[in-house]
C-alpha cells in the first residue's frame, strides 16, 4: 500500500504491538517468581510433621494458597487470551482500513465477551481469598477478640460486595456496546471498580497495621516484663508490612495511578493486570518465610514462650508464677519448642 496511515491509526499499531507484548513479558515474569514461590511454599508446608490444632491451621492455610494459586493461574490464562486477542483484531482493522474487525470482536464475539466477564469477576475472589487469610492472621495474632474481627470482616464484606456488583455491571455493559443503556452500565461499573479497588487497599492497610500494631505492643509487654528479645524486631516489623500491607496496596495505587494521568503511548504497561498476582504472592511470602523461621510471628511465640511461666522460690519457701499468656500457633511450633528447649539446658 502506497497511501499513508492517518497519525491516529498509526498510534493503534503502536498500541497493538507493544502495548501486548511488554505487559505479557512483565506478566509472565511476575508469574514465574509465583510458581516458584508456591512450589517452595507447598514443599516446606508438608514437610514440617504437625499435630492437632497446628495441624488443622497448616491445612487450611494450604488451602487458602492454593486457592489463590489458582484463580491466580486463571487469570494469567484469561488475560493472555485478551491481549492477542484485542491485539489481532486491532492490527487487522490497521491492516485493511476498516473498523469492521474491531467492532466485531467487541460487539459479536462471544469468547471475547466470556473472557472479559472473568477478567471482571476473578480478581474480586482474589481478593476475597486473600482478605480472609489476612483477617484470620489478624484475629488470631489479637488472642481471637471478636471486636477487632468483626469491623475486619464487615469492611471486607462490604468492600469485595463492591467489586462484585462493580464486576456483574461492566459484564452486562459489555454485551453489546451499541446500546446506550448498556454503555452507562458500563461506566457506572468502572466507577463502581475505582471505588472498590480503593476500599480494598484501605481495608488491606489497616489490616497491616492492626497486625504490625499487635506485634509491637506484645514486644513492648515482654522488654517491660523484663525479657530479652532481639532488636531486630523492628526491622522484621518492617519486612512483614512489605510483604502484607505494602505490596498489595501499592500495587492498587500505582494502577490508579496510572489509568488516570497516563496513556498506552507514554506507558505501555498496565498496572492493573499485577493486582491480582500480588494479592496472591503476598499471602504465600508471608507463609514462605514463616517456615524459614523469619517470620516475625516466630519472635512472638519466642518472647510469649520466655513470659508464659516463670516459677521462682520466695523467701518464704513458697513459689509464685508471672502472668501466664497464651501462645497462638502459624506452623512456627518446632521453632518455639527448639527455643523452648534451649532455655531449659541453661543453669540456674
Amino acid at each position: 500500500m502506497s497511501s499513508t496511515l492517518p497519525e491516529e491509526i498509526d498510534i493503534s499499531i503502536t498500541q497493538a504491538l507493544i502495548f501486548p507484548i511488554v505487559n505479557l513479558s512483565v506478566l509472565y515474569f511476575v508469574y514465574g517468581f509465583y510458581v516458584l514461590l508456591f512450589g517452595m511454599c507447598l514443599y516446606m508446608t508438608c514437610s514440617r510433621q504437625l499435630d492437632g490444632n497446628q495441624r488443622a491451621s497448616r491445612n487450611l492455610h494450604i488451602s487458602l494458597t492454593v486457592v489463590l494459586f489458582v484463580l491466580s493461574t486463571a487469570f494469567l490464562v484469561d488475560t493472555t487470551i485478551i491481549l492477542i486477542c484485542d491485539s489481532i483484531a486491532a492490527f487487522m482493522t490497521v491492516k485493511i482500513r476498516d473498523p469492521e474487525p474491531l467492532a466485531y470482536h467487541f460487539t459479536y464475539d462471544v469468547m471475547t465477551k466470556v473472557v472479559y466477564s472473568f477478567k471482571f469477576i476473578l480478581p474480586v475472589f482474589l481478593n476475597i481469598t486473600t482478605d480472609y487469610m489476612l483477617i484470620h492472621r489478624c484475629f488470631v495474632i489479637w488472642s481471637s477478640k471478636k471486636c477487632v474481627a468483626v469491623p475486619l470482616i464487615v469492611a471486607s464484606v462490604v468492600a469485595n460486595a463492591l467489586g462484585l456488583v462493580s464486576a456483574v455491571m461492566m459484564t452486562i455493559g459489555t454485551r453489546d456496546p451499541r446500546i446506550h443503556s448498556n454503555e452507562v452500565l458500563y461506566n457506572i461499573g468502572d466507577y463502581l471498580a475505582f471505588a472498590y479497588l480503593i476500599s480494598s487497599a484501605v481495608v488491606n492497610s489497616i489490616l497491616t497495621l492492626l497486625t504490625a500494631g499487635r506485634i509491637w505492643w506484645i514486644y513492648r509487654q515482654a522488654r517491660i516484663q523484663g525479657v530479652q528479645t532481639s532488636d531486630t524486631f523492628v526491622h522484621s516489623i518492617s519486612k512483614i508490612i512489605l510483604e502484607s500491607g505494602i505490596l498489595y496496596p501499592t500495587i492498587i495505587i500505582a494502577s490508579l495511578i496510572q489509568a488516570n494521568i497516563t496513556t498506552p503511548e507514554t506507558v505501555p504497561f498496565d498496572f492493573h493486570v499485577l493486582i491480582p498476582l500480588s494479592a496472591g504472592i503476598a499471602p504465600t511470602l508471608i507463609m514462605v518465610r514463616a517456615q524459614l523461621g523469619q517470620n516475625v510471628e516466630c519472635l512472638r511465640d519466642t518472647a510469649l514462650s520466655d513470659m508464659r511461666f516463670t516459677v521462682r522460690s520466695t523467701s518464704q519457701g513458697t513459689t509464685a508464677t508471672d502472668s501466664q499468656m497464651h501462645v497462638y500457633s502459624f506452623g512456627m511450633a518446632p521453632l518455639a519448642r527448639e527455643e523452648s528447649d534451649k532455655r531449659k539446658d541453661l543453669p540456674a
